[in-house]
């Protein structure tokens, strides 16, 4: 667990929410947290006009944002140049299942937040997400953060499979 303080002034923050309540709880936490600023739309047309004009570094994306969807918003982000593709995505699901969790997983996002929001739940995944950054992946069929959710142990030891097999097929 991390226990100094993450610097959150570098950060901008665009909240693409459809319910306006909502985008305001989560503009309200960002801006007690210390983000440097912090803009919120409701319709994705609004949130590609607003990336024209200001660089954002966090996105709060809705999973039924109006107009192309969350996921397509998120997909449309990681196609774009420069650090915008790289920023960081949490997907906000009112009610969460699997196809749409795997859709989001898949689509890019760095994390993935299901209702209702508690300010525990946004400071412990906005901690590690920001103090533990992924490396960012980009293959022919997904671009985005790794998705792996464990840290894979190295194994420091003599490998005897590989020397077993060998003097037996020799």
């Amino acid at each position: 667990m991390q226990t100094k303080k993450i610097d959150y002034s570098k950060l901008n923050a665009l909240i693409a929410m459809s319910n306006s309540q909502l985008g305001r709880t989560v503009w309200h936490f960002l801006r007690e947290e210390g983000i440097g600023s912090c803009m919120m739309v409701t319709s994705a047309r609004d949130a590609v006009a607003r990336m024209q004009n200001n660089r954002f570094n966090l996105f709060f994306v809705d999973y039924d944002l109006p107009d192309f969807g969350g996921v397509d918003f998120v997909k449309f982000l990681r196609l774009c140049d420069g650090q915008l593709a790289e920023a960081f995505a949490v997907m906000v699901i009112p009610s969460p299942d699997k196809e749409k969790v795997m859709a989001a997983r898949d689509g890019g996002c760095h994390e993935i937040l299901g209702l209702p929001l508690t300010a525990k739940l946004l400071t412990t995944r906005l901690n590690h997400m920001i103090g533990n950054p992924k490396p960012f992946i980009r293959a022919q069929t997904y671009i985005g953060p790794c998705r792996r959710r464990e840290v894979v142990q190295i194994y420091h030891g003599a490998e005897r499979r590989q020397s077993r097999g060998r003097a037996e097929h020799v």
